[in-house]
């Protein structure tokens, strides 16, 4: 399968059921972009228009990452999958150290006490390879967990995998990406690699920009990106639909009008790149993650659906649960208006939900 159509499948799958409306791009829709990253490429890679056809193998390790908004209040969901039994240890490995995650955190709870016990799930585990030849299961130390804010995927707090010492708590009415990053046969470690295909409006801090300094063509494309993205991450495959939908003169002809302006925004600063983050080359990585909010007595997982369990042979059949994230997006918007005061100013959509005690 053509990893261009798991995108599609993903994207028009999560916009449909969020009910997105072009004519108001920023009230709901997606939060960033698909991320399908193979093998050794643990997170940030996606298809970029007129990349060379790319397909998933029936040895590969794919990771999705994907999520949904409704007016700002992001979703963010993961998962890996494999046709190969080879790959089963690991992926368990990993998805066992963010449900411990899950299970410690809480209010008031440190975050090295919830990094501590995930790195102990995960690095208890071993792989069996065919060859008799068994691995130790490393965490991806420089990849974390994130709280989340209104339009922003990091909001500033971040949950490493390993125990660092950051004594910092977590609190009633935030909402955290309980993210975990696992590796075989790599340094558990990665670096930037690869074409970029995530972009981002910064969003803080003064602009050290005027735009006398960008050329017309940027300016174009910064119009597009503010209007129909804003502070959150976007593709350049969403940028050429973008273009064709809104008719842009610039958008006619060649498929890649945007790489030339994008990399001028780039170079000033205007647009941060996230470059695919990839571990040594013929290693593999798994990831998972789920979206919780906490409360003062519990927490609610929001991305939880049936499908994302680990099978007992493999991750096969996940892609299922793109549209049970959509619909907890929209009915967790729905709620926002019943939440409590206290800790609305904290999270708008806080409070009032039921709580799953774990």
């Amino acid at each position: 399968m053509e990893l261009l159509e798991i995108a599609d499948l993903v994207e028009k799958a999560s916009s449909s059921l969020v009910g997105f409306d072009p004519r108001n791009p920023l009230r709901r829709g997606w939060a960033f972009p698909t991320g399908l990253s193979l093998n050794e490429v643990a997170a940030h890679d996606t298809v970029n228009p007129c990349d060379p056809a790319r397909y998933l193998r029936p040895a590969d390790l794919l990771k999705i990452d994907f999520g949904v908004h409704v007016e700002g209040h992001i979703l963010d969901c993961a998962f890996s999958m494999s046709f190969d039994p080879m790959h089963d240890e690991l992926m368990r490995a990993v998805q066992e150290a963010t449900e411990e995650g899950i299970r410690q955190a809480g209010h008031d709870v440190r975050i090295s006490h919830v990094s501590r016990c995930i790195q102990e799930v995960m690095e208890a585990a071993e792989v069996h390879r065919p060859d008799g030849k068994v691995l130790p299961v490393k965490v991806i130390k420089n990849l974390t967990g994130h709280l989340i804010g209104p339009y922003k995927i990091h909001a500033g707090k971040s949950l490493p995998s390993v125990n660092t010492g950051d004594q910092t708590r977590m609190l009633a009415g935030e909402l955290w990406a309980v993210e975990t990053f696992g590796s075989v046969g790599g340094f558990g470690y990665v670096g930037n690699g690869g074409n970029c295909s995530h972009f981002m409006r910064p969003s803080s801090a003064a602009p050290t920009w005027q735009s006398p300094m960008l050329s017309s063509k940027a300016i174009s494309l910064l119009e597009l990106i503010d209007r129909r993205f804003g502070t959150l991450a976007f593709c350049p495959r969403w940028l050429v639909q973008e273009g064709d939908r809104s008719k842009m003169k610039m958008a006619k002809g060649s498929q890649m009008w945007w790489s030339a302006p994008l990399d001028e925004l780039c170079n000033l600063g205007v647009v941060n790149r996230y470059p695919p983050l990839a571990d040594l080359q013929g290693s593999y990585t798994a990831q998972y993650e789920h979206t919780i909010l906490l409360g003062s007595s519990g927490k609610e997982v929001l991305t939880r659906g049936a499908t994302l369990s680990f099978p007992e042979r493999g991750a096969t059949k996940n892609v299922a649960e793109s549209p049970v994230l959509a619909m907890t997006a929209q009915c967790w918007a729905m709620r926002r208006q019943h939440g409590r005061p206290q800790e609305a100013a904290r999270w708008p959509n806080s409070g009032h939900f039921p709580i799953l005690h774990q």
